[in-house]
């Protein structure tokens, strides 16, 4: 499967994949603040943004669909920074396609199965009627019955578009990544350590506790260095955008 990608910026290649529910669009920003010195390619996961959609996947089938799409795009080696399920594909591509790395960053997971607090979110999604909403806020009142931080509702929200008819509907497959979410959020199947340079970057107050998984990082990743973002919960690179540049410029310059 070809991915669509968005691409900034000329030098070495940086490849970005986003997380559950995200786009490349979400990290414009960061894309932005990285063209100056690399050749920054963002991906839209299958299922989301302007990807294909695919009824099944898997993190291993996802990497492998990465790969595809860079090949496409004339991409050899490249740095790949990953967020959440895209830090899960990313670790699954250092142990398939360890080949294709020059080095990893990987942001607020670990590889570890996670418990199914997206799934919650996903099923609220669901539950929204977007045929009878005429106005975004309708739908934001809605979904705060089930979410009541207003920054996850937004970046949840995104995700709604209007379709030809004018009317609101989800531009991702919601039924798909149900279907999917225990293959994601499971343990990666990695079959050997990646040993170049990897960065695992946490939110301070982000509620996945990177730090508590270093001995099972290290034991696949054994060169890995840990930074904490104060201020940042899970979303990062949204909620302390410079600091986390910093961070990722300061690694990716000591290699790239």
């Amino acid at each position: 499967m070809i991915l669509h990608s968005e691409s900034a910026g000329a030098g070495e290649p940086v490849v970005i994949l986003h997380g559950l529910m995200g786009a490349c669009e979400n990290w414009r920003g960061v894309r932005a603040a990285l063209a100056d010195r690399y050749r920054v390619v963002c991906l839209d996961l299958p299922n989301h943004g302007r990807s294909p959609q695919a009824e099944r996947f898997d993190l291993r089938t996802i990497g492998d669909d990465v790969v595809e799409t860079l090949d496409a795009a004339g991409v050899g080696q490249a740095a790949v920074i990953g967020h959440s399920l895209g830090g899960k594909v990313a670790m699954q591509m250092a142990s398939d396609h360890a080949e294709r790395l020059r080095g990893l960053v990987v942001v607020d997971i670990s590889p570890r199965a996670i418990q199914p607090v997206h799934l919650f979110v996903l099923r609220a999604c669901q539950q929204l009627d977007l045929a009878s909403a005429r106005r975004r806020s309708e739908l934001d009142a809605a979904l705060a019955q089930f979410i009541p931080q207003p920054e996850t509702r937004d970046f949840l929200l995104k995700n709604v578009v209007r379709g030809k008819d004018g009317s609101f509907v989800w531009r991702v497959p919601l039924r798909h990544l149900i279907d999917n979410y225990r293959a994601v959020s499971d343990a990666p199947p990695l079959v050997a350590p990646y040993a170049g340079p990897t960065l695992f970057v946490a939110g301070e107050t982000s509620p996945f506790r990177l730090l508590a998984d270093e001995a099972l990082i290290r034991g696949w990743f054994p060169a890995a260095r840990f930074v904490t973002i104060p201020g940042a919960g899970h979303l990062v690179h949204a909620d302390q955008p410079e600091a986390f540049v910093a961070e990722v410029r300061a690694f990716l310059g000591e290699f790239l």
